[in-house]
């Protein structure tokens, strides 16, 4: 267990994180779901544990050759197999979070389409992390160099994370508080003294769940009246969209209204079937309000 203190220094984290985003990059942006299709969703808890690896590994740090990490339920028969240091990260609880909860939907694009999905529901991984060594004062410094980085850290860096997160909130980190539901570290380890740190991290999960999204509003109509007589007038708002950047923040005008070209080039504007909107460019460009639809100007 020497060699483990050996590299606990601070020299060569840099080197050895640049190095093993190398080959995570290799190993995890190539995973494909159950059904063989690209994708993450089947294995989203296993991204995980590889990336919480990584960044122990990186920042306590702990070394390759020296130190083993372990997912598995760290009960006496697992223990008694240990013949080298062994961080256990075990995995206990996963629930829905409450702090950051999302509801609603959102427009994505997928190879040029547009989809509909509901906003990604954000998980809590709940681990007890604990070190594994023959020599008690060894078991205490690795434990502390665990605790150091989770406390220094209150994220996974995106370096440590698969391109499948590019789009996605680097999962977080943080320590359960004195008060919150905790494992009875004693009984999970079946009577076996030993000191635990719980950790939670927080991420998004991808559902994969997506709907086909309709065609853009192009054309919103109201009618006022009186109550009791015919309906009135139809108040048709045509959406328009001007390619000339220079038109961003010039006058739109009809017969029966104006607006202003908004930043990304569109606009609504109340007008007629047959109306002419101009917009007062120079010169002025000019286009005619169709029976269905908006318009385009160039």
């Amino acid at each position: 267990m020497g060699a483990y203190r050996r590299h606990c220094t601070p020299s060569g984290i840099a080197e050895r994180a640049v190095a093993g985003a190398a080959l995570r990059g290799q190993r995890l942006g190539s995973r494909r779901g159950w059904d063989g299709t690209r994708g993450w969703e089947g294995v989203v808890l296993e991204l995980i544990d590889e990336s919480l690896e990584a960044f122990f590994r990186a920042f306590v740090p702990l070394s390759a050759t020296d130190v083993d990490v372990s997912f598995e339920a760290p009960d006496r028969e697992w223990s008694a197999k240990l013949t080298r240091p062994t961080v256990n990260l075990f995995l206990w609880d996963i629930r829905r979070s409450n702090d950051r909860s999302r509801t609603g939907m959102r427009t994505v694009q997928r190879n040029g389409v547009p989809y509909h999905e509901s906003a990604r529901p954000v998980l809590e991984l709940r681990y007890v992390v604990t070190a594994w060594t023959s020599v008690h004062s060894d078991e205490r410094a690795l434990l502390a160099g665990l605790l150091k980085a989770l406390l220094a850290q209150a994220a996974i860096p995106r370096d440590f994370l698969p391109d499948l997160f590019a789009d996605m909130d680097v999962p977080v980190l943080t320590m359960a508080r004195a008060g919150e539901e905790h494992l009875d570290v004693f009984k999970a380890l079946e009577g076996q003294l030993k000191p635990g740190l719980n950790m939670v991290v927080s991420t998004e999960f991808e559902t994969g769940v997506v709907f086909a999204a309709g065609p853009p509003v192009k054309v919103i109509e109201t009618s006022v009246a009186r109550i009791g007589a015919d309906a009135g007038e139809p108040r048709r708002r045509v959406a328009g969209e001007v390619l000339d950047p220079r038109a961003v923040g010039v006058v739109v005008r009809s017969p029966i209204g104006a607006t202003r070209v908004d930043p990304s080039g569109r606009f609504l504007l109340r007008a007629a079937v047959g109306d002419e909107i101009v917009v007062e460019t120079d010169p002025p460009l000019v286009a005619t309000v169709p029976e269905v639809g908006g318009v385009q100007l160039t």
